[in-house]
């Protein structure tokens, strides 16, 4: 058994769902050898790792140097690709890594799901593509680190740590992003306020990951708040009045004081005065004591001209054809291009089965600002939207009146207690013709189906129980996370056959793989 500290020659075989390289330490106890899980390797490789970590049935270890590269390697895209933990997979060959985002699906199905191997392989089509491989993220959150000064940083984490780096090659975002960057560091280091230092997990716990638009902290702690800058996040979008593209700079902090918040204003004014493709500049302030990039409360909000204007924070991004209204906040997929492709499979797999007749309705949970579920609004004859953040659920309502839908009713609020409550499901009078049945909860008297996009947490069990025991007709899940979408698939096997699998890629470099699956009601016996 490898102790900790000991260095390792080790054959790269696979991908671990997190990017992790994957390699079998041979001895004598075990028939293949124990699963060792190396950061900074990829398959093909043959490094030589340290071990950092035992667990009972796995060592975690990092890789200390390449002893033979993979055969078909790659240039990386980026200059900080040895230290960034953004695009860990850049040197594997595109086509290489659609193949195993393709093989995390399947084995996170038949591993954690309990499937079989070859139903799924039959269910689970090639991974499609992202049409950009570069410059393709419509919004990126940078960290804040270090102390205030010139030894402040803003940048991306380094690879396996809370380490703030610097990254002003980075191949995701446009020149300029980077100097819009660059001069909201050098504002923030005048300022002589240092970043904000999160405290270490709790034994045991766990971050969520930042670009959930659900997630929530697993830390509530109440000591202390250590430092001010937290991060700086750039969207681009269209203008609302001209559809022109445009960005929208927020900063997050740590609550401040009014001579804080100053400095923060005085920060917008100068970049929106410094680069006229900003469209807005936003405050907001978190005093959770985690490393979320979310917003807790809106301090301000700044105009082209430098003036207040809260509606200066509304955007658009499109998606198939429509313009969707969102906050410059909002959940929405950041990779424009590939979205497409994403709304375009939901939308064809809810209008896939055309034998229902009469009234039909659609139950779209965690539906953000309301797509991909208004793309499939005029199949149905009513629509009810669930979505946790209200600012999100208007903005929802107003979509849907704006694409000329008046059968769209959304609700703000927790998906799993509003379906633990019938009595707050009022479904609103159908638009067309439709029996006394339309009145009554889902799957009484007309067909149902539920659309889910929940957080890359998964569903929680209350919320499973819950859309279960309405017996929808048809479920369509989208999952950012193989491994909780298998672990869900495991209760929903009971009740629902899966139909079809379709994974897009909408992270290239990353082990993130987005997923749709449709899922059919079970006959009764």
């Amino acid at each position: 058994m490898a102790n900790l500290s000991e260095e390792l020659v080790l054959e790269v075989t696979g991908l671990a769902h997190d990017g992790r390289g994957v390699a079998r330490l041979k001895d004598n106890t075990t028939s293949q050898g124990m699963v060792v899980l190396i950061s900074g390797a990829l398959p093909g490789q043959q490094v030589q790792a340290r071990v950092v970590r035992r667990r009972k049935s796995f060592l975690e270890a990092m890789a200390e140097r390449e002893l033979r590269p993979i055969p078909d390697a790659v240039s990386p895209i980026c200059p900080h690709s040895q230290l960034c933990g953004g695009c860990p997979l850049q040197t594997l060959p595109y086509s290489r890594q659609l193949q195993y985002k393709r093989t995390l699906v399947l084995d996170a199905l038949v591993r954690i799901g309990g499937m079989h191997h070859h139903a799924v392989d039959t269910l689970l089509d090639p991974l499609l593509p992202s049409p950009a491989l570069t410059r393709y993220r419509n919004k990126m959150e940078f960290a804040f680190g270090g102390g205030s000064g010139n030894a402040l940083i803003l940048g991306l984490r380094r690879r396996n740590g809370l380490e703030v780096m610097p990254v002003p090659g980075c191949a995701l975002m446009p020149p300029i992003a980077l100097a819009m960057l660059e001069m909201a560091r050098h504002l923030a280091a005048d300022s002589g306020f240092a970043a904000y230092t999160p405290p270490p997990c709790r034994p045991g716990s766990a971050r969520h990951n930042q670009d959930s638009h659900h997630t929530r902290s697993c830390l509530r702690k109440k000591p202390s708040l250590t430092g001010f800058w937290r991060f700086f996040i750039l969207r681009r979008g269209l203008a609302t009045d001209t559809r022109t593209p445009k960005w929208w700079a927020i900063c997050l902090t740590s609550p401040a004081s009014h001579k804080q918040r100053t400095i923060v204003r005085e920060m917008g004014r100068v970049l929106l005065s410094t680069f006229p493709q900003l469209a807005a500049f936003l405050h907001e302030e978190r005093a959770s004591t985690d490393t979320l990039a979310i917003g807790e409360q809106r301090i301000l909000t700044l105009d082209t001209a430098g003036c207040s204007s809260p509606d200066a924070a509304q955007l658009l991004l499109p998606l198939n054809g429509h313009h969707f209204l969102l906050d410059a906040t909002s959940f929405f997929q950041v990779n424009t291009a590939a979205a497409q492709s994403l709304a375009q499979t939901a939308t064809h797999l809810l209008s896939s089965d055309s034998s229902g007749h009469g009234p039909s309705r659609l139950l779209d949970l965690y539906c953000g600002v309301g797509a991909p579920g208004l793309l499939s609004a005029e199949s149905y004859s009513q629509l009810l939207g669930m979505e946790l953040n209200p600012r999100a659920a208007k903005l929802a309502s107003f979509n849907a009146l704006s694409l000329g839908f008046h059968h769209c009713h959304y609700m703000a609020g927790d998906v799993a207690h509003l379906l633990s409550h019938p009595h707050f499901l009022p479904w609103p009078k159908a638009t067309t013709p439709a029996r006394k049945t339309d009145s009554v909860t889902p799957g009484e008297g007309c067909r149902t189906d539920v659309l889910l996009d929940p957080p890359r947490c998964g569903l929680d069990p209350q919320s499973l129980t819950a859309i279960q025991s309405m017996k929808p007709d048809r479920i369509l899940y989208i999952s950012c996370n193989p491994s909780t979408l298998a672990r869900d698939a495991k209760s929903l096997c009971t009740t629902h056959d899966l139909t079809r699998v379709v994974a897009v890629d909408l992270f290239p470099h990353t082990p993130h793989v987005e997923c749709v699956s449709l899922w059919t009601r079970r006959p009764s016996p």
